[in-house]
C-alpha cells in the first residue's frame, strides 16, 4: 500500500482543525484519526446492533491519514475497536441531581 508520509507539520495542522488527533500503531503501520463529531456519532449509533460495522464506519469517518489498513483489515480493526474508539469518544463526568 502506497501512503503519503505524515509530517509533524501535518499533525499540527490536523490538531488546529480538529482539536485532538489520535494515533494507532501496529506492525510498523501508523494511522491518524480525529475525534468524531456529533454527526459521526449519530450515524454510528444507527449501526449499534452491529458493533464491528459501527467501529469500522466510525474509524473510516475519522481517518485523517496514514495506513488505512488499521481500520480496513479485521485483525487490526479488532485491535482499534477497544482503546482507540474509547479514547476518541471521551465521556465527561456529569453530576446529576434534583434542584
Amino acid at each position: 500500500m502506497d501512503k503519503k508520509e505524515i509530517t509533524s507539520a501535518q499533525i499540527e495542522q490536523w490538531k488546529k482543525e480538529h482539536g485532538k488527533v489520535f494515533v494507532a500503531k501496529a506492525d510498523g503501520k501508523t494511522a491518524y484519526y480525529r475525534k468524531p463529531t456529533r454527526k459521526d456519532l449519530s450515524y454510528a449509533m444507527t449501526l449499534q446492533e452491529q458493533p464491528l460495522d459501527m467501529s469500522e464506519m466510525l474509524l473510516k469517518q475519522c481517518f485523517l491519514g496514514g495506513d488505512s489498513v488499521l481500520h480496513e483489515e479485521v485483525d487490526y480493526l479488532l485491535g482499534c475497536m477497544g482503546e482507540l474508539t474509547q479514547r476518541m469518544m471521551t465521556v465527561k463526568q456529569v453530576e446529576v441531581g434534583e434542584a
